[in-house]
C-alpha cells in the first residue's frame, strides 16, 4: 500500500508522474542547448552590448529619434563618427569620443529613424585606454596610423619630428601634459614597432639612436631645434653660403680625423633642406 499522503496521480509510475518527469527533461535539454548555443555564438554577435542609454544620455541617446538628430546629439557631447560595421544582419554607424566613459557608441536605423543603440569595445572604435600619465605606447601597435595619430590627438600628444633610425623612420609624438615622448614605425599603413624615447629626443636635442647627427634626420625640425641638435652632438656655426637662390646655414665639428659639416636651408622657419658637406667647405 502506498501511504495515504501520495495521491493516485503522484504515485511512480502513473500516466501524470511519468508526463511530469518528461517535460523537466525536456526542459532540462532547451536550458543545456540554449547555453550550448550562447558558448558557440560568433564573436561578431557578441561585440554590441546593451546598455540603459537613457540613464547616461538621457532622451538623446534613445531610439525612434531621427537620424539627424542622434548624429547632433553625438556631436554635441563630443562624439565623432568613426566607421560602420554589420552586427546581427544590421549596420550600424560607430562614434567615437575618448573622453566619455562610454567613448565608442553606435546605432542602427531604418527609414531614417534610429532603431537601436548600443555601447561597444573601445577597439571596435580604434580606441586605447590612457591614463592621466598619457597612453601606453603598446596599445597603439597593430593599429592603423590614423588611428594611431588620431588617439595621441585625442590624448594631447602633438607630433613634434621625423626621424630615421637604422634606415627606418620613427614618427615622434610628445604630451603637451609633461615629457612623456612616444614613436612609432609603419609598414603598409599599419604601426609595426613603437617604443618609449627621451623627452629630449622629442624636443630635438639630439637624434635618438646614436650620438651623431644624420643630416637626414634634420628637415621639419624648426631651425631653433636643429641648432639646439647640432650643439648638443658638438657642432658650431660655420657662415653660410648661397646655392641656387637658397641661403644655407653650414655647421662643423672638427672631431674624428677630418672633422664634419653638416648644412640646411630653412623656410618659414622649418629646415627643408639639409645635407652632409666636405669638411673643407666648413672651414
Amino acid at each position: 500500500m502506498w501511504p495515504e499522503a501520495l495521491s493516485g496521480n503522484d504515485r511512480p509510475g502513473s500516466a501524470v508522474a511519468l508526463m511530469g518527469n518528461n517535460v523537466k527533461k525536456l526542459i532540462a535539454s532547451t536550458i543545456l542547448a540554449a547555453v550550448a548555443l550562447a558558448a558557440v555564438a560568433p564573436a561578431s554577435a557578441q561585440r554590441g552590448n546593451d546598455r540603459d542609454f537613457g540613464g547616461w544620455g538621457g532622451a538623446s541617446y534613445q531610439s525612434g529619434q531621427s537620424v539627424d538628430q542622434m548624429k547632433r546629439s553625438l556631436a554635441t557631447d563630443g562624439y565623432r563618427a568613426y566607421r560602420s560595421i554589420r552586427l546581427d544582419g544590421r549596420q550600424y554607424d560607430l562614434w567615437s569620443n575618448v573622453g566619455s566613459r562610454n567613448p565608442c557608441v553606435g546605432f542602427t536605423s531604418y527609414n531614417a529613424r534610429v532603431t537601436d543603440v548600443r555601447g561597444f569595445a573601445e577597439s571596435e572604435c580604434g580606441l586605447v585606454s590612457g591614463g592621466r600619465r598619457g597612453i601606453d605606447e603598446e596599445d597603439l601597435r597593430g593599429l592603423h596610423v590614423g588611428d594611431a595619430q588620431r588617439n595621441l590627438r585625442e590624448y594631447d600628444y602633438i607630433n613634434t619630428r621625423n626621424v630615421r633610425i637604422d634606415g627606418k623612420q620613427w614618427d615622434l609624438w610628445q604630451s603637451r601634459r609633461g615629457r612623456e615622448c612616444i614613436g612609432f614605425t609603419s609598414y603598409n599603413g599599419r604601426i609595426t614597432n613603437v617604443r618609449s624615447f627621451r623627452g629630449s629626443e622629442c624636443e630635438g636635442f639630439g637624434i635618438p639612436g646614436s650620438g651623431r647627427i644624420d643630416a637626414r634626420d634634420l628637415p621639419g625640425l624648426s631651425v631653433d631645434q636643429a641648432k639646439r641638435a647640432l650643439a648638443n652632438a658638438g657642432f658650431r656655426g660655420a657662415g653660410s653660403f648661397r646655392d641656387r637662390g637658397q641661403q644655407w646655414d653650414l655647421f662643423y665639428n672638427d672631431t674624428g680625423r677630418r672633422g664634419r659639416c653638416v648644412g640646411f636651408t630653412s623656410c618659414n622657419g622649418r629646415v627643408t633642406e639639409a645635407d652632409q658637406f666636405d669638411a673643407a667647405d666648413c672651414r
